[in-house]
């Protein structure tokens, strides 16, 4: 049995969101930016399913239900237009009832289950059905926190409130006296429920156990809230060693108990001093105190083991005509490890605790498993990052007769992002106070078409040997090469400050991707409707040899971005007419090279839109450009212009020469494609 997929209504920030998990593999991964709801959908999970009902709040409830409550607030005090008491005898009886009542909000998880024809599937999917189709593999399950008695609450309210206490307000202390747990189970399409008796059929369904994010591994302060190693090692000892091993637990606690013996009279004798001195400020029928020592396995193995590393020292050269010595082997407590590994040995044991705990108890442990690890990246290096979620879905692969393991990771990691292809991802994107999930598996399925299909493929290939990090950004810049790469930081510190500073405040991601191939992101950017710049050339050939031209002769381009995507035309003369709404798509937009003002030319590539707007800048500073001043032999910036489509600048010294100088300005297409950009 499998959990397929997870419904959260009304919860924090999960207004209204489904998700599928990934059921070929074991592993689904959630990625977004922080606060986009990751850690929402695993506390959702665990508040339903596990903790003490208790603990939900008021403020658990999303932001938009609490339009819902004030709605329901201003009914119930708005006095009824008819029939209201006309004298005052009548006004001191009982409140009105309030009729016709809006709709409370209500939190609720809904899971599905896909199951197997084997026994153990059958017998908890047979106790969950709801119709009797043999083509049925699934059931679905839900736990809904509702109001029990609406009108029971507004009479409540009513009576009770302070003053102008909102409805909210008053329910902050008093949610649990009218919101109640309720557990159904669902026909397929949701449409038909029966209420089940309690939360027991749910924990034969699915356990849940969380690595959480917050995993204080780090023990160089004694006393601290760290985490040993050693604490879990003994956990994991103990919980083994009595089942697997009792005999030896039993021998081990005979040794302990002998040495308790012994260690009685030498722990008289050195508290002796102390007793005497305790006895002086006793009454004379005070109990006579004695000290033992009492030693056990339990007490041993969690007081006092440490996990100690083995660390390996040179050994000094040795002295002409002496044997080579062989380096020498020491032993370090836990404290001296790096904390990146530190992180994955505690993953680890956590994850074979988690196991074991299920495997161990077969009458009661749960159809699926999941595993949640928040954020196992921290601490450590890209190269552990990149393998990690492999690795950790090897791991915990159950052996046969095993319970099914999923595992769910949190991360902000795009290197663990890269590495996993398409299908487990699962994008969280916040959109005004709500968050929407993005499945990546639907998204890969639906190319059809063979160039979609190729174009799927490349996606995958690219993401895999680069960054991931639009899956974490809030904007997209798609750039061609190196140059705009480098001076990209320099571009956007050039804007206006009110605009800089809304590109600055936030995560924009740099993808560095040629013209001819930047419209295979199309769909990608569509699908996670990120605001996103394409900054590319123009490109222009001849209409005959379709040879590199300069613009004022050109007849077409050779970009495939702007002929298949946007504006959509190949056409030399469309495209420099088109205005920013034929640039413009949603909420993508192209910049291509343009006049830097009405008579001047319009370049091919941006270091010839460089030149164009920097001509004179260019000649007086070209002592300084120490890469690449001794291209620019012109007389004067006229001379430059008119020789711009020719001059052949190496890229990186030309950016680097860039860098290194202030007092230029940046090319007219640019800068109005970044104050797009910046005003999304």
């Amino acid at each position: 049995m499998k959990l397929s997929e997870i419904a959260i209504k009304n919860f924090r920030l999960l207004r209204d969101t489904r998700m599928r998990l990934d059921t070929e593999g074991i592993t689904t991964i959630l990625v977004g930016p922080n606060n986009s709801g990751k850690t929402s959908a695993i506390e959702a999970m665990l508040t339903f399913l596990q903790r003490p009902i208790k603990q939900l709040s008021i403020n658990d409830f999303s932001l938009e239900c609490r339009d819902t409550f004030k709605k329901f607030e201003q009914h119930v005090l708005t006095p009824p237009a008819v029939g209201a008491p006309a004298s005052a005898e009548a006004a001191a009886g009982p409140l009105p009832e309030p009729t016709t009542l809006p709709a409370l909000p209500a939190m609720s998880l809904r899971l599905k289950f896909d199951y197997d024809d084997t026994g153990p599937d059958l017998a908890i999917a047979g106790e969950l059905l709801m119709d009797l189709e043999d083509a049925s593999t699934s059931v679905l399950v839900e736990i809904l926190f509702a109001a029990v008695d609406p009108k029971q609450l507004a009479q409540a309210y009513l009576k009770d409130r302070d003053n102008d206490q909102s409805l909210v307000d008053y329910l902050a202390p008093t949610l649990h006296d009218y919101f109640k747990l309720d557990q159904f189970k669902l026909s397929p399409d949701g449409s038909q429920s029966e209420r089940l008796p309690d939360r027991g059929i749910l924990q034969r369904l699915i356990g849940i156990d969380v690595v959480s994010a917050q995993r204080h591994i780090d023990d160089r302060e004694e006393g601290s809230k760290a985490t040993r190693l050693s604490t879990l090692l003994h956990a994991h000892y103990e919980r083994r060693y009595k089942v697997d091993a009792p005999n030896d637990f039993k021998a081990l606690e005979r040794t302990l108990r002998d040495q308790s013996t012994a260690l009685g009279p030498q722990y008289v004798k050195a508290f002796d001093g102390l007793m005497k001195g305790l006895a002086k400020f006793g009454h004379p029928e005070s109990p006579k105190l004695t000290v033992r020592a009492e030693l056990s396995a339990d007490g041993l193995f969690k007081d006092t083991t440490r996990v100690y590393y083995a660390a390996v020292s040179a050994a000094p050269p040795p002295v002409e005509g002496a044997v080579a010595a062989l380096d020498q082997a020491f032993e370090l407590p836990e404290r001296y490890n790096g904390l990146g590994f530190k992180n994955l040995i505690y993953i680890v044991l956590c994850l074979k605790s988690f196991r074991e705990d299920v495997e161990s108890d077969p009458e009661h442990r749960p159809r699926v498993h999941l595993v949640v690890v928040e954020e196992p990246e921290v601490h450590m290096h890209p190269q552990m990052q990149a393998v990690f979620v492999q690795k950790v879905s090897e791991f915990l692969t159950p052996a046969a007769g095993e319970t099914g393991v999923q595992l769910l990771l949190t991360t902000h990691s795009s290197h663990m992002a890269a590495n996993c292809g398409f299908a487990p991802i699962r994008y969280f994107r916040r959109n005004k106070g709500t968050v929407e999930i993005k499945d990546l598996l639907s998204f890969e399925s639906s190319a059809k078409t063979e160039p979609e299909k190729a174009a799927m493929e490349f996606l995958r290939k690219y993401l895999t040997t680069t960054r991931c990090d639009m899956f974490f950004a809030d904007k997209l810049v798609f750039i061609e090469g190196q140059v705009e790469r480098m001076l990209l930081p320099r571009l956007i510190a050039a804007l206006d400050a009110a605009l800089r500073d809304k590109l600055t405040s936030t995560y924009v991601c740099t993808v560095e991707v040629g013209g001819a191939y930047a419209h295979l992101f199309r769909k990608l950017i569509e699908f996670l409707e990120l605001p996103a710049l394409v900054i590319t050339d123009l490109d222009s050939i001849d209409g005959t040899t379709k040879k590199k031209a300069p613009v004022a002769s050109g007849h077409a381009t050779s970009n495939a971005t702007l002929s298949q995507w946007l504006p959509g035309s190949s056409n030399l003369p469309t495209l420099m007419a088109a205005a920013e709404v034929q640039k413009t798509s949603g909420r993508v937009r192209v910049a291509y090279q343009v006049p830097e003002a009405a008579g001047h030319p319009c370049a091919r590539s941006f270091e010839e839109a460089f030149v164009y707007a920097n001509a004179a800048w260019l000649i007086t500073n070209k002592a300084k450009l120490l890469g690449t001043g001794g291209t620019f032999t012109h007389t004067d910036a006229a001379a430059l212009t008119v020789d711009a489509y020719n001059i052949d600048l190496p890229k990186v010294d030309f950016a680097l020469d860039l860098l290194a100088n202030e007092g230029w300005i940046t090319p007219m297409y640019i800068r109005q494609g970044l104050e797009w950009l910046a005003k999304q």
